[in-house]
């Protein structure tokens, strides 16, 4: 991908609110209306309704670097979201008593799912710039609604913590929690996330910033 490219980049024009649920992938919030996805939605609460700190990554990739995080920190629950089936199936089995994958839509999840005040933690690393403009209008995770249903999910101190390696998405990133205060970094383990490995390896730049609702 050409730096020119990086540097184009623009963030859509801000949508107006789409009636009757949440736009997503995998079907958006109706998906969990359907009775297939019961046991699902039920594993889901489950998990998260056991008392400790809970991290949330969104969009975990190949995995490696949420699992080691898992072993990390055996204290926090992680909650793992991820929409590639394949990516869900390969880590599921890996996964210790204190991680649940789920293969589900993050808007979904933290617009009509997760509890008020339950997150500690959320990462967003690399998430798709969508370069093509219609599919970045429609698909984009980090608009002002995400925003907002984030900010419900965080428990006092709770931060947002994001990742990219396109420097006008970080604009956009950082003007979208204008409003929030900076704040340290969340720990982390020795292993990268696989889109770090690549930037690492062909000398990309990554832009990071964490955040809590001021």
């Amino acid at each position: 991908m050409s730096d020119d490219r990086r540097e184009r980049w623009r963030p859509p024009e801000a949508a107006a609110p789409r009636p009757g649920g949440i736009r997503g992938a995998l079907g958006g919030s109706r998906l969990f209306e359907q009775p297939q996805y019961v046991e699902e939605l039920q594993a889901f609460r489950a998990f998260v309704d056991v008392p400790g700190p809970l991290a949330v990554e969104v969009g975990f990739d190949d995995g490696a670097r949420l699992l080691d995080l898992v072993r990390t920190f055996p204290g926090v629950r992680w909650l793992g979201l991820e929409v590639r089936e394949a990516r869900v199936l390969a880590l599921a089995p890996q996964a210790p008593p204190n991680l649940h994958v789920w293969r589900a839509d993050a808007r979904t999840v933290f617009g009509l799912l997760m509890p008020p005040g339950r997150v500690s933690r959320v990462d967003v690393l690399f998430p798709t710039p969508w370069w093509d403009e219609g599919k970045r209008a429609k698909r984009l995770l980090l608009t002002p609604a995400f925003r907002d249903d984030v900010a419900r999910a965080l428990a006092p101190g709770g931060v947002v913590h994001v990742a990219t390696d396109v420097g006008p998405y970080f604009e956009h990133v950082a003007a979208l929690f204008a409003g929030w205060q900076a704040a340290p970094e969340p720990m982390t383990g020795a292993v990268r996330s696989r889109r770090e490995r690549v930037c690492a390896r062909d000398g990309l730049r990554i832009w990071r910033g964490t955040w809590t609702p001021g």
